[in-house]
């Protein structure tokens, strides 16, 4: 694959820039209501739970006997 040219790159970066507006205006959005941020952050609680599951079950396929305690990796003892 090429490398993009100059102006496909510039066309990239107005494009993550726009994109990025959006991103903060919904977070403001959602920072501002507290009915939202409340079912935002229940429903990370049961992703974050679902991830570290997923997580577990990559490092049990993997053998590593390893364990997640939180948003570390510790070797299983």
């Amino acid at each position: 694959m090429p490398a993009p040219t100059a102006q496909e790159t510039k066309q990239q970066a107005e494009w993550d820039a726009d994109s990025d507006a959006r991103t903060l205006a919904e977070a403001n959005v959602i920072l501002e209501n507290d009915k939202r941020l409340k079912a935002a952050k229940k429903a990370a609680k049961g992703l974050a739970k679902d991830a570290k599951k997923r997580f577990e079950g990559m490092l049990r396929v993997a053998n590593k006997g390893k364990i997640v305690e939180g948003m570390r990796v510790l070797e299983k003892q």
